[in-house]
């Protein structure tokens, strides 16, 4: 993918908990939690897999700045070792089409509170 270890290099990933809503086609949806994001994409842990190369529309909940819808790509599925056998079993990379520089900002303010 062009582009994307420039970019995971300029964008400073955050250990953030924020709800994701994913939706991949018109018949999958989940709810998801992110373990860290960046202004270029977002590591969930998720219930249910999906393929490395699916899209993906993703509803970000950030706490005090409201929604922001995004779109992806998974680049990289895998297990979540914390919780291999609970809810959480699963790990999603995605990619953002475009970076949302934008998000830094909300980024920052939730770290500096927690």
């Amino acid at each position: 993918m062009r582009g994307m270890d420039e970019d995971r290099r300029r964008a400073k990933r955050h250990a953030l908990w924020i709800p994701v809503e994913l939706r991949a086609g018109d018949d999958t949806y989940l709810l998801a939690v992110s373990r860290n994001i960046s202004f270029t994409g977002v590591l969930v842990i998720v219930g249910a897999s999906l393929d490395e190369g699916q899209r993906v529309a993703l509803t970000l909940s950030i706490p005090g700045g409201g929604e922001r819808a995004v779109g992806g790509e998974i680049v990289r599925v895998g297990a979540n070792e914390e919780d291999p056998d609970g809810l959480w079993r699963h790990l999603l990379a995605i990619a953002f089409d475009e970076p949302v520089p934008e998000l830094e900002a909300a980024f920052e303010r939730l770290e500096a509170r927690a």
